[in-house]
């Protein structure tokens, strides 16, 4: 006769807060406050206002939401689901505000784009100069490839690069499937390398030849 399967930890956890106690959130928030950072800072990117808000909103959802989960699903994967559409949100909300000051603007001063002179901002879709480029150069134009990525083909790297979730994972998360996960990661690669194309063919050129 086979062992039954011993409890995952988390799910342990999740029953016993969705029976009433408090302290078993408390500790899943203790365990995950990192990692749901951590994706928040990569998925909106670095430099987007409102992280931490975001992040503590998730676990907002999380308290109020909790008999929605099912213990079939493992809980660090639920918490990715709900941290995926609280950024998802958090993307819509910047991308009205955005609209609702440049039709503002527009109103007011007529359209920019249509008159001469150079543009207000650099264009962002061109990599950085990769010629004696650093370390911390080259982490800053990826960085920035990245943040220029489609929504979901940024979270699905996101997740699998730099958080370590499987293919199941992430489809679970994004609610998907593996072959479209895996179609977004080629998408995103064929992107990353046109972006960050000057930076690898002036790797290429500087290059040693022959090898050691």
């Amino acid at each position: 006769m086979t062992a039954p399967p011993i409890p995952d930890a988390d799910q342990v956890l999740m029953r016993r807060f969705q029976e009433g106690d408090e302290s078993a959130f408390e500790v899943l928030v203790h365990k995950y406050q990192g990692l749901v950072l951590s994706l928040c800072r990569r998925y909106l990117g670095s430099r987007s206002p409102g992280i931490d808000d975001v992040a503590q909103q998730v676990f907002v959802r999380v308290f109020r939401s909790k008999m929605t989960y099912k213990p079939k699903a493992k809980v660090k994967t639920w918490l990715y689901s709900v941290t995926v559409n609280a950024c998802l949100n958090e993307i819509r909300r910047l991308r009205a505000e955005k609209n609702r000051r440049v039709n503002s603007f527009t109103a007011v001063f007529g359209d920019p784009s249509r008159e001469e002179g150079p543009p207000a901002f650099e264009d962002a879709s061109s990599p950085a100069p990769a010629a004696g480029m650093e370390g911390d150069e080259v982490a800053v134009a990826v960085r920035r490839a990245v943040d220029l990525l489609p929504e979901q083909q940024r979270l699905a790297l996101v997740l699998t690069r730099f958080h370590g979730c499987s293919y199941e994972d992430v489809a679970e998360s994004m609610k998907t499937t593996v072959p479209a996960v895996k179609s977004l990661l080629t998408r995103a690669r064929e992107n990353l390398r046109k972006l960050l194309g000057r930076f690898v063919e002036a790797q290429q050129q500087t290059a040693p030849e022959g090898g050691s």
